[in-house]
């Protein structure tokens, strides 16, 4: 176990998950008190959450995660927001399936058609027919998928090694 831990590889991946760990509880608290407490749309939301967790993510995995790797900020923050656009488009729609899904088993407080669920996430009509529960509920599925692909793009194309990082010493 101490040997799988000293690979670079895998250091960086839990270093990765503990700041992921960070930008979720950022991305997760802003989505409930913004769509709660603030009345917005679960779309609205959870796109302004999401856009704050990934700054948080960039600034952190930048200067810990992947710190032996050059560091240009405008170069790397484009394709770190890119490819985690890419995750939060994976997010919404496995968090869009997790609520339907939830709503079809009887978990939400209403039994509406597919299109009408849909309708609420995106307008934010009809918000008091959400569970926190099952709305953080479906973040955390979501999140939990969605972290493979965040961590394997920022590796490989991110943060990328280049012969200047010592590419050919993992």
């Amino acid at each position: 176990m101490l040997s799988l831990l000293q690979r670079p590889g895998v250091r960086q991946l839990i270093k990765f998950c503990l700041v992921g760990l960070s930008s979720f509880m950022i991305d997760a608290g802003l989505l409930y008190w913004l769509h709660f407490n603030i009345g917005l749309s679960v779309a609205v939301a959870g796109t302004l959450s999401f856009l704050c967790a990934v700054t948080n993510g960039y600034f952190w995995n930048s200067r810990w995660t992947f710190q032996d790797r050059q560091r240009d900020a405008k170069k790397q923050y484009p394709k770190f927001l890119a490819t985690n656009v890419v995750g939060w488009g994976l997010n919404l729609t496995i968090m869009t399936s997790a609520i339907v899904l939830a709503m079809r088993l009887g978990m939400m407080h209403t039994h509406r058609e597919t299109s009408e669920i849909l309708q609420i996430i995106a307008t934010g009509q009809g918000k008091s027919e959400f569970s926190p529960f099952v709305l953080l509920g479906a973040k955390v599925v979501a999140t939990v998928i969605v972290v493979a692909w965040n961590f394997t793009a920022a590796r490989l194309w991110t943060f990328k090694k280049t012969a200047s990082d010592g590419a050919d010493s993992e």
